[in-house]
């Protein structure tokens, strides 16, 4: 099938698929001429439009593929979840329903379970460009079980990212573990859920989208994740504490979960094309969105929202909380994956882990300079991937 059959697969699937759904769809991508079809393939992204994803790396690097593909190739980005949740995305991809969008392994372990192995694996650092270069070459190079669990869902991986490291966003002001017993706390993935637990607070299983109403109902006390997402989703207008103690990073999100029909139609200078430009975006969202955003998250929601940062009053019994699951998450996620029938989760967590200490050396070099990390990540990574049997 064509990169231009397959978009027209997509929209007669569209079609069968409800007429709420084919709504959405052509409002989101009107039907102008068969040349203009010819050269639209379809992103549906379930983030806000504002949100760094959508307003910053996605247009950047999609002009780019449309300048350098002179037009033949042209992404078309339908942001707010027009087209899927962050759920059905996997499917939608599936599909083709849409030519691509942005994959979370813990929203579907039973679908990609080598892959959220990686995503189950909380690294203690602070530093996003290592755990998101290490997630992210584990993905591509050192796991063929991932990569044969998305060629079964007719999917392609590419431009992982971890987030910056967790942080617990309260109602009411919490200093201490004792603080949030029993408090409701938005969580997902094995890894982030057991962590909550072990404080003593109820982990709730939540997307990104589906906490906005729940903390505007009082279905939540807290939310578990990035500073940035106070500003992104809006949970700064229901939480006003951030507990200052950094919790682990989880990862890879996959920013191009492209459907394989699309890929195996473009050329091979084409698939080396998409290759580089996730090696900017992994690197976009690493250092743009996670390091220089949530630096202006935290001050907008600190001016704007009145955030107040709550200092714990031992700091020890948090760094006591990282030491005793870092213990126990290695077994825990070997155990997971073994029931969702992973054959060897051992050896993923360990090339994980290998390659969190090696990008550990690396990331000096590139500071924050999102350039130069998106050349480390092409040699390192996407440069070492043959195209044509990815």
């Amino acid at each position: 099938m064509g990169v231009h059959d397959s978009v027209r697969a997509s929209r007669r699937l569209a079609a069968v698929a409800g007429a709420g759904f084919l709504g959405l769809a052509l409002a989101a991508a009107p039907l102008a001429s068969d040349d203009a079809q010819a050269k639209e393939l379809i992103y549906g992204s379930w983030l806000p439009q504002a949100e760094y994803t959508n307003a910053v790396a996605l247009p950047t690097i999609f002009e780019e593929i449309k300048k350098e593909t002179d037009g033949e190739i042209e992404w078309r980005l339908v942001p707010g979840g027009q087209l899927a949740n962050p759920k059905t995305t996997f499917d939608a991809v599936q599909n083709g329903l849409m030519a691509a969008g942005i994959g979370i392994p813990s929203y579907v372990p039973n679908l990609v379970p080598a892959s959220n192995t990686i995503y189950g694996t909380v690294q203690f650092g602070t530093n996003p460009v290592v755990a998101g270069a290490a997630a992210t070459e584990t993905l591509t190079l050192d796991c063929p079980e991932c990569l044969a669990e998305f060629r079964k869902i007719n999917a392609v991986p590419l431009a992982g990212w971890t987030v910056s490291p967790y942080y617990f966003a309260c109602r009411e002001p919490v200093a201490s573990m004792e603080e949030l017993k029993g408090k409701r706390v938005r969580a997902t993935g094995v890894g982030n859920t057991e962590l909550v637990g072990m404080t003593g607070a109820t982990p709730v299983a939540a997307t990104l989208v589906e906490a906005v109403s729940l903390l505007q109902r009082g279905g939540l006390d807290c939310t578990f994740g990035v500073v940035e997402w106070l500003r992104t989703f809006g949970y700064a207008d229901f939480v006003k504490n951030l507990t200052n103690y950094p919790l682990g990073m989880t990862g890879p999100a996959l920013g191009l979960l492209i459907n394989r029909d699309v890929w195996d139609d473009f050329t091979k200078e084409e698939k080396i094309l998409h290759l580089k430009k996730a090696a900017w975006f992994s690197a976009a969202q690493s250092i743009g969105q996670f390091i220089d955003n949530e630096k202006k998250a935290l001050e907008w929601a600190q001016k704007e929202k009145g955030l107040k940062l709550i200092e714990p009053t031992d700091a020890g019994e948090f760094k006591k909380l990282t030491e005793d699951f870092d213990k126990i998450q290695r077994q825990r996620n070997i155990e997971t994956a073994k029931g969702f029938g992973v054959k060897d989760p051992a050896a993923i967590i360990d090339a994980y882990n290998k390659n969190y200490a090696k990008w550990e050396k690396l990331a000096p070099e590139i500071g924050t300079d999102i350039d130069k990390m998106a050349e480390m990540v092409w040699q390192e990574i996407y440069s070492k991937v043959d195209p044509d049997s990815f």
